[in-house]
């Protein structure tokens, strides 16, 4: 690896959105896996609350990560995430 590149991926990580991103790629990776355990196996429907929950999570990252440069679609992912947290807690009351 080059300088260059070194340089590059060294100032990638002090940016300040690098964990919101780390962190939104691992949810996003956790709800493929949870989506392909709930669709094969005995219990189907089994994870339907943690997807919906993970997936607030992560609109809810992106909001504060639209908040932080100042987005207007920003709103969009607050309402998205207000959506699925109440999807999580319906699936959770088996509504």
């Amino acid at each position: 690896m080059n300088k260059e590149s070194k340089a590059y991926i060294r100032n990638v990580m002090k940016g300040r959105g690098f964990i919101i991103d780390f962190l939104s790629t691992a949810l996003a990776i956790g709800i493929l896996i949870m989506v392909l355990l709930n669709s094969f196996g005995d219990s189907t429907g089994m994870y339907f609350v943690q997807i919906f929950g993970f997936g607030a999570l992560l609109a809810f990252l992106n909001f504060i990560k639209k908040v932080r440069v100042r987005s207007g679609f920003a709103a969009a992912f607050a309402v998205f995430g207000v959506l699925m947290a109440v999807l999580a807690v319906l699936c959770y009351l088996k509504l």
